[in-house]
């Protein structure tokens, strides 16, 4: 009796612990990316701007130190506007 493994079935992937956890993160960078250009689309600037702009930095933040926790490199896009929301806000 011979045992014949089970061919992989296309419509499923094995998602690795970092694809979890580097697509929740990204998730939030995109959600935090939205709620900013909301805010700033209204016409009465308030606390909420700076809020959501925070909110942004630290979730390009996390994002960026999971990807190097990872071994990945970080997008220049990524790296780019993470450098410039730092310099602005200190």
């Amino acid at each position: 009796m011979t045992i014949q493994p089970i061919a992989d079935l296309p419509s499923i992937r094995r998602r690795s612990t970092a694809d979890h956890d580097l697509s929740h993160l990204l998730a939030e960078v995109v959600h935090a990316r939205a709620a900013e250009q909301l805010t700033r689309s209204t016409k009465r600037p308030d606390d909420t701007i700076r809020s959501n702009s925070r909110r942004l930095t630290a979730s390009l933040s996390a994002y960026a130190d999971a990807l190097e926790s990872y071994r990945l490199p970080v997008p220049r896009a990524i790296r780019d506007e993470l450098r410039l929301r730092r310099r602005l806000t200190s």
